[in-house]
């Protein structure tokens, strides 16, 4: 009688991309960085599909396949929220700008930059990059 192979048999690897400022899902034994997004539980959800749709698709074309003894959940987390605020806020204060000149440069409404300022909410992929180049070059503003 053939063992019956569980997709949750493969390691997880769930880390926090500090260039891309979200979450990369990683199946290091058929899928290294598969999938990304906003929080870990997103990861793990694609993980779980990505392993089982692996699994059904080397069952089903009779690829052999020697499952590991025992899966791994490893999640390196984000920064904390406080650790964008300072980011935001000293990269504004650096600018010499006031909350709604960068909001307006960034295209987000004051609120939001005031939001990320305070931690309560932390800017998503793109704004993170935006606010990358404005750090690595602040003559774009004047652009």
């Amino acid at each position: 009688m053939k063992k019956k192979i569980d997709a949750k048999c493969f390691t997880r690897v769930i880390s926090w991309d500090d260039e891309e400022k979200r979450y990369i899902g990683s199946l290091p034994e058929i899928a290294p960085n598969c999938c990304h997004g906003d929080t870990a539980t997103d990861v793990a959800a694609q993980l779980d599909a990505i392993a089982e749709k692996t699994l059904r698709s080397r069952i089903r074309r009779k690829i052999p396949f020697d499952p590991p003894g025992s899966a791994l959940v490893i999640i390196r987390h984000a920064p904390s929220n406080s650790d964008s605020a300072a980011y935001v806020w000293n990269l504004r204060r650096s600018l010499g700008l006031n909350q709604g000149e960068l909001a307006k440069a960034l295209g987000v409404s004051q609120s939001t930059l005031s939001k990320w300022e305070t931690g309560s909410r932390r800017p998503d992929a793109l704004a993170w990059k935006l606010l990358r180049m404005l750090h690595a070059s602040p003559d774009l503003l004047s652009a």
